[in-house]
């Protein structure tokens, strides 16, 4: 293998291994955002007037529920809430949202947080970055192994002997 093959492989799984870590400090980041509006922000009682539908890179769908409430000031809030699930709201049903009273459009469903894709986005994550860990250790051995200026120097021209035989005789 050649030093920029290695080089290549190197940097791919820097590469992959720094966006899974970014998108788990983003998820993480996101949730606490979520949790901390949960505890802090304005109670009120919403209700599902549609779903919006998302595919994920798996062909999944996801559906998050467009929920109508009244803010304190009195203004009709209707947006897309931050959660989603495999299955939609059903429209008309009541729930609970917590809501900044600076920016009333970013809210949460007060129920128990959905941790089922945090948890898998953690786990998948977490292997991801074993694997490319694993390839960048691994790419670096080989290459360490296969380089042309280890082990030792030769001898520089100058101090060898350029007759060998010649001191030797009587």
């Amino acid at each position: 293998m050649t030093t920029l093959v290695l080089a290549m492989i190197a940097v791919l799984a820097a590469a992959v291994l720094v966006g899974v870590l970014w998108s788990l400090v983003r998820t993480m980041r996101a949730e606490g955002a979520n949790a901390v509006l949960r505890r802090d922000g304005v109670q009120a009682t919403g209700t599902v007037v549609d779903n919006t539908m998302t595919s994920t890179p798996q062909r999944r769908l996801l559906f998050s529920p467009v929920v109508e409430f009244r803010a304190q000031d009195g203004r009709l809030i209707s947006d897309v809430a931050q959660q989603s699930a495999a299955t939609s709201w059903p429209r008309g049903a009541n729930v609970d949202v917590a809501y900044d009273p600076m920016d009333p459009t970013r809210f949460v469903l007060t129920g128990p947080p959905e941790r089922g894709h945090l948890v898998a986005n953690a786990l998948i994550g977490a292997v991801v970055v074993v694997i490319m860990t694993g390839t960048m250790v691994l790419t670096y051995q080989l290459w360490d192994q296969f380089r042309h200026d280890k082990g030792s120097a030769p001898e520089p021209a100058s101090s060898q002997s350029a007759d060998t035989g010649a001191r030797d005789l009587p």
